[in-house]
């Protein structure tokens, strides 16, 4: 899975995980919206399928760059990508090698654990003030003054990233603040990725230099292990990393890791150190990171959560139009794959036509005549979602459903017909309180067929719809097209499918648009269990 940073001209990052259809633009009902007066309301459009990921601009008034070179046409993206639109940048990431800014500066050096004798060393979840006198037995001012300032800056970590919600700046905020109550020289940030690895996310200096960082794996592997905050006052006389080449190499003198523990999982780790003097971190400051550590992962985890929670918000909105409630919760939740691009499936396709609606549309007056159609979708829709069908679209008066796609179904030919039957016998409920009140009763004829058909995202690059295309679609329609008014018509692969089940009655064979030979239709009256 890609993902998308956008860099405003301000300096602000944030972060988007890219789904199979992207727009991009200023407009707010865009997928991505980019708050640049330079940026067009629809700028560009990001496609991803099983062949990675594509850009395109669409007619934007400034154009789009990728590397610095205007676009023209669908263009290819590859990690690391930088795509510039007016005064924003966006910086595109490939998930199958997930590089990012701290990534690059950062180098995890195998280490072998040596000796498991652990000289400072705390769990995560420790009392950190178990070691604070209280008032009237501390006497010496300055001692007090010092722990005072620190758990001072911690409360201030709470307040200064109380509003970040976005990850990025999240994690540079909490490396500000570590800088503020400890004499580190340098700052990683390093989470946890799918794969259950740790993964450099952000580092920092004191000096603001962008310079490379080398980390221990056995350091690491010693908060992942046992998540527990580690001390070294002396990483190059420490026995405990002996096999760590990378601290000897660089003659670090003071190292502090922790973990970061959100919910009682470990979410990372943030990775401290100084080359400058000996024992600069001590077991109080080790206390008070600890802490600190378990403030900045609460915030991790919450900023995730509602990432989350939006990204699923937006993708329920999106599905929600097309396939049922329990459907989308699937989906959503990852149980049920929704493939990216065209693909051949097995489906079933319906088709619902009211008859007569010219004539209807004549003696209406607009709003009457929205409100009917609105009135009678909603009963239509209702149980093409009660069966776990997938509303294709509407085109007028008509309404076009699919089984088996996107989600594959093995009943889909059944379940079809089920909905239809059920159409029916709602459409009949609904008239008699139509007629009741006055108004003309509404009559519709189905169509129904089963086949291979190619399901996918279609359309243009401004407009892109899942939908499902073939022969076994035309024949749907034009069997739609042969029904009367209540009448539900299918073709001969349903028969074969449902076989004795049906009660049918068969018609005589039609001669159709496109068949060479005129196709056999029936008449379906019920289906038993």
């Amino acid at each position: 899975m890609g993902r998308l940073i956008v860099v405003t001209p301000d300096g602000q990052r944030f972060e988007h995980t890219l789904r199979a259809i992207n727009t991009i633009g200023r407009h707010p009902d865009q997928t991505i919206q980019i708050l640049d007066r330079v940026v067009s309301k629809e700028h560009a459009l990001i496609t991803g399928s099983d062949k990675g990921y594509f850009l395109q601009d669409m007619g934007s008034r400034n154009g789009t760059y990728v590397n610095g070179i205007q676009i023209t046409g669908r263009t290819p993206l590859h990690d690391g990508d930088t795509v510039t639109m007016g005064s924003s940048r966006l910086i595109f990431e490939d998930r199958v090698r997930p590089a990012t800014p701290a990534l690059d500066r950062v180098t995890i050096h195998p280490g072998t654990l040596t000796e498991s004798a652990i000289r400072s060393m705390m769990p995560a979840r420790a009392d950190a003030q178990r070691d604070f006198l209280p008032e009237d037995r501390v006497q010496d001012e300055a001692h007090l003054r010092r722990d005072y300032e620190k758990l001072r800056i911690a409360f201030e970590l709470n307040q200064a990233v109380g509003d970040a919600l976005e990850i990025d700046q999240l994690l540079d905020r909490i490396l500000d603040k570590a800088f503020e109550f400890t004499h580190a020289d340098r700052g990683v940030i390093l989470l946890m990725n799918p794969e259950g690895q740790p993964e450099p996310r952000a580092t920092k200096t004191r000096d603001g230099t962008d310079a490379h960082v080398d980390i221990s794996q056995t350091i690491l592997s010693e908060v992942i292990d046992n998540h527990h905050a580690v001390l070294s006052s002396d990483a190059t006389m420490d026995s405990r990393f002996g096999g760590s080449h990378s601290i000897i190499l660089q003659g670090i003198r003071s190292t502090v890791c922790v973990p970061l523990l959100f919910r009682g999982e470990l979410v990372g780790m943030m990775h401290l150190d100084s080359r400058i003097a000996t024992g600069i971190f001590t077991e109080k400051d080790l206390q008070i990171l600890t802490v600190f550590a378990q403030q900045a992962a609460q915030k991790i985890g919450v900023a995730r959560l509602a990432k989350r929670a939006e990204d699923e918000a937006v993708a329920r909105n999106n599905l929600s139009r097309l396939l049922s409630p329990n459907l989308v919760d699937q989906v959503v939740r990852g149980a049920i794959a929704m493939e990216k691009g065209g693909e051949l499936r097995e489906a079933t396709v319906l088709f619902s036509d009211i008859r007569g609606f010219t004539a209807m549309s004549e003696r209406l007056v607009a709003q009457d005549m929205v409100s009917m159609l609105n009135e009678y979708f909603e009963i239509m829709v209702d149980i093409v979602f009660q069966h776990e069908g997938t509303l294709d679209k509407f085109v007028g008066d008509e309404i076009m459903a699919v089984w088996g796609a996107p989600v594959g179904q093995k009943d889909h030919a059944e379940r079809a017909l089920r909905a239809a039957l059920d159409m029916m016998q709602a459409l009949a409920r609904f008239n008699r309180f139509r007629v009741a009140n006055g108004a003309d009763a509404i009559n519709v004829g189905v169509g129904i067929n089963s086949g291979d058909l190619v399901a996918g995202y279609m359309g243009s690059t401004r407009t892109l719809s899942y939908t499902v295309m073939g022969d076994t679609v035309n024949t749907a329609a034009r069997l739609c097209s042969h029904a009367a008014a209540g009448e539900v018509l299918v073709s001969e692969p349903i028969i074969k499918l449902l076989g004795p089940r049906l009660v049918v009655e068969q018609r005589p064979a039609a001669t159709m648009k496109g068949k060479a030979r005129p196709v056999p239709i029936y008449l379906v009256k019920d289906i038993r269990d």
